[in-house]
């Protein structure tokens, strides 16, 4: 899923929903609620002499080769109307929301096949590997946290809100079909078996919402001050034990956001997201961080404005820059070590924006603009 303050109107750190034409706060049965003694491990990066400083990347950019990589219209798949790919995985499938058409609402396109997704109102925001697979969004009006579980046939299971609770979304899946998301102004989890648990606020924030879970159950978040969706605001990651651990803006900057994070890979896990100077100066950071002690082991940031979306497993990660919050005009990137391209779309298409990227690093997943109308686009990388 994408740099979503609960994404802003341009799909940036502000409200995931935002990306899909839908404000992000979100909606839950059996509700688990984490005490709030729940332990905070505040982790500002080179507080600990075991922490490495942050690092600067150069905005060197770089167009990749025809061969580095394919891309496909996914939007003329479903009709040539309004479309966006939200989230994929790793055999290329692909989550996402349409509208206008015959079949408005969400979809995923599965070994090459489009499924419209039952729900009115809906959108499809991630999708798992495995089998079954795993699709989570919201559905209804107002809308609800849902789960589908695609099959001969999909199966949609309304995920839990409580008694306060009217609205909400899934923002994220793992592979067992737990979820993370919002549920009115709580951040929300879900088991596999659709238990509920709701993460306190840290203190001096308001509301919350996950956005992004791995198949150990780490998962990271964004939480929000009352009033504003942008400053003040605070990614955490949630380790699989309860314990937060803060991902801190960067220095002089007033909000950090966390939109996606790897699977545990040698102890540690990356985290994809957007550090925020003011509400038009934003650039795209990635964490990442040992599992075990919570300890922010590396803080890489880009010095384009950009927002950072998704990341792989191999700490490949995608987003787009973007020329300010009023410009309009996008390029979606690909950012691998030191390696920063950007990924054109479609003939026809422009102003590409990356939202999602598979574990495995093969595929990349979002929209472009074509004669005026966004459509869904799935990048397949040449050498993930």
């Amino acid at each position: 899923m994408m740099d979503y303050p609960g994404l802003g109107a341009s799909g940036d750190d502000l409200s995931l929903h935002a990306v899909i034409l839908h404000d992000r706060g979100a909606p839950v049965k059996h509700s688990t609620i984490v005490p709030a003694g729940v332990m905070l491990v505040a982790v500002i990066a080179g507080a600990c002499g075991t922490d490495l400083p942050s690092e600067a990347t150069p905005p060197q950019v770089a167009t990749a080769s025809a061969a580095a990589y394919t891309s496909v219209d996914i939007g003329a798949l479903l009709g040539n109307y309004s479309s966006k790919a939200n989230g994929v995985n790793d055999a290329g499938d692909v989550a996402g929301w349409s509208c206008c058409g015959s079949g408005s609402g969400a979809f995923a396109r599965v070994a090459g096949v489009v499924r419209l997704l039952a729900g009115d109102g809906s959108a499809a925001l991630a999708i798992s590997n495995g089998a079954p697979r795993y699709v989570v969004g919201y559905s209804g009006s107002p809308s609800k946290p849902v789960r589908w579980t695609i099959g001969n046939p999909t199966q949609a299971t309304f995920l839990s809100l409580l008694a306060d609770e009217r609205s909400g979304a899934a923002l994220g899946v793992n592979d067992a079909g737990a979820a993370v998301g919002s549920a009115g102004a709580r951040a929300a989890m879900w088991s596999a078996a659709g238990t509920r648990t709701s993460l306190p606020a840290p203190a001096g924030f308001t509301r919350g919402e996950g956005r992004g879970i791995n198949n150990a159950d780490h998962a990271v978040f964004v939480f929000f001050v009352a009033g504003s969706d942008w400053n003040g605001a605070r990614a955490y990651l949630r380790l699989a034990s309860g314990s937060l651990v803060a991902l801190p803006p960067q220095s002089g900057d007033v909000a950090s956001y966390a939109n996606d994070i790897s699977e545990v890979v040698d102890g540690a896990v990356y985290i994809a997201g957007t550090t925020r100077t003011s509400q038009d100066v934003f650039r795209s950071v990635r964490w990442k961080v040992n599992v075990a002690t919570g300890v922010i082991l590396q803080t890489t940031l880009r010095s384009e404005m950009s927002h950072a979306l998704a990341v792989g497993n191999a700490g490949g990660t995608v987003g787009y820059l973007e020329e300010n919050v009023r410009s309009l005009r996008y390029i979606a990137y690909l950012w691998r070590g030191t390696e920063f391209l950007t990924l054109n779309p479609p003939k026809g298409g422009k102003d590409g924006r990356a939202f999602a990227a598979s574990p495995n690093g093969r595929f990349v997943a979002g929209e472009t603009v074509v004669a005026l109308t966004p459509h869904a686009v799935l990048w397949t990388i040449g050498s993930p």
